[in-house]
């Protein structure tokens, strides 16, 4: 919720540490259902537009994982710490109920799972997600949501990376439609 102006964990915020009088106020960018609570629906869709899982049918031993770098474990530990809280929609720009954009955490959650083991299958899938209407190309790059995230996840950087991610994808979209045209390649 907006606490004093700023939106905030009101599980964490310590009341003592607040200017008085307190001002409590709903999350603006997402519907008002009642009170304080607001209907973030948006954002949850957006996760499923980026299909922000592995898809997994539990038929099949998967056996040890594979062996992973200790930095990308840690990043994708951080990545992963994510709470769905919507502070990083709440103070984006690009963010309202009338705009398509999805936003740094569905952003951040397609590196997340891009950058698994098990999830790199589907990356493709959810690269193409970030792509058009309200995707990654709709950030303004305003930086707000690193600033205003409670787990302190580097977003920008999410944000920078799918980016480059889209635009290589869009590439190798643009070759594969290319070659089929031209009947598969060169004679």
């Amino acid at each position: 919720m907006n606490i004093n102006g700023k939106v905030r964990q009101a599980c964490s915020t310590l009341i003592d540490k607040l200017t008085e009088p307190i001002h409590i106020a709903p999350m603006r960018k997402f519907p008002l259902v009642r009170d304080l609570t607001v209907d973030r629906s948006k954002m949850f869709d957006a996760l499923k537009r980026v299909q922000a899982w592995v898809p997994l049918d539990g038929t099949y031993d998967l056996g040890p994982g594979p062996r992973q770098a200790s930095e990308e474990a840690d990043l994708r530990y951080t990545l992963s710490t994510c709470m769905t809280c919507g502070c990083c929609l709440e103070v984006c720009p690009q963010v309202s109920q009338t705009t398509a954009f999805i936003g740094a955490a569905a952003i951040s959650q397609v590196r997340l799972f891009n950058s698994h083991p098990t999830g790199k299958m589907n990356a493709a899938d959810r690269l193409h997600g970030l792509m058009g209407n309200g995707g990654v190309g709709d950030c303004g790059k305003a930086g707000n949501c690193v600033e205003a995230c409670p787990k302190g996840i580097p977003l920008t950087s999410s944000i920078a990376e799918m980016a480059r991610e889209t635009t290589k994808q869009a590439l190798k979209d643009f070759f594969r439609r290319d070659e089929r045209k031209s009947g598969g390649g060169p004679a």
